[in-house]
């Protein structure tokens, strides 16, 4: 895959990430895990479409950032390539999210 397309998942994720009210999630368990474990489950969809509705359905988030829809529209092209890579590399995938997440919350400061 395109190194253009991996940097698109990323950026989709980490937004999605920061949408995420971790603050109302109640649970012992560890944040990156957690997230970890949704997107690897979600990926897991016929779809792109499929995959974020369900990502968002799991972390209760009733809409998404705009800029999120505008990147899944880019890789639905190639969806079925973006949600395997997505499942067989879904750790660093989802750490490399997480360290943009927090890049561009530091941004936003």
């Amino acid at each position: 895959m395109l190194q253009e397309y991996e940097n698109k998942i990323i950026e989709m994720l980490a937004l999605i990430y920061i949408s995420i009210p971790w603050g109302k999630i109640k649970t012992n368990k560890n944040a990156y895990d957690i997230f970890n474990h949704r997107v690897r489950a979600a990926s897991r969809r016929s779809n792109l479409y499929e995959a974020i509705s369900k990502l968002a359905n799991y972390f209760g988030l009733q809409s998404l950032n705009p800029e999120i829809i505008k990147l899944v529209e880019e890789l639905r092209p190639y969806e079925r390539e973006v949600l395997n890579k997505i499942y067989l590399e879904h750790i660093p995938i989802c750490m490399r999210s997480i360290i943009r997440a927090k890049e561009i919350k530091e941004g936003r400061k």
